[in-house]
């Protein structure tokens, strides 16, 4: 289970840089969190997406070898992401 968790982390060291990117950019239009949570939602649904082509999961199948499923990866990654983002909103509003 450890291992699956930061298998599932170290692939979302590369996507947080974009996600926080994606956050900041949704705090400057709408800093509302449900706006936030749909938005990361959808991009979900669109990274499903580029996993299910074959070429890309080539590319990107190292978490399957210690048993991390896509849902079971699409779904750790977007909790780890509400979190920070939900964290991260609440911090802005209490400055705005």
């Amino acid at each position: 289970m450890l291992n699956q968790f930061r298998a599932i982390l170290f692939y979302y060291k590369p996507l947080a840089m974009w996600s926080f990117l994606v956050t900041i950019i949704l705090t400057i239009y709408t800093p509302e969190i449900i706006s936030a949570l749909l938005t990361k939602l959808f991009l979900i649904i669109i990274f499903w997406l580029m996993i299910n082509d074959k070429s890309m999961r080539k590319k990107i199948g190292f978490y399957k070898m210690v048993g991390v499923s896509n849902f079971k990866l699409l779904t750790v990654l977007y909790l780890i992401d509400c979190f920070i983002t939900c964290g991260f909103l609440l911090l802005i509003k209490g400055f705005i």
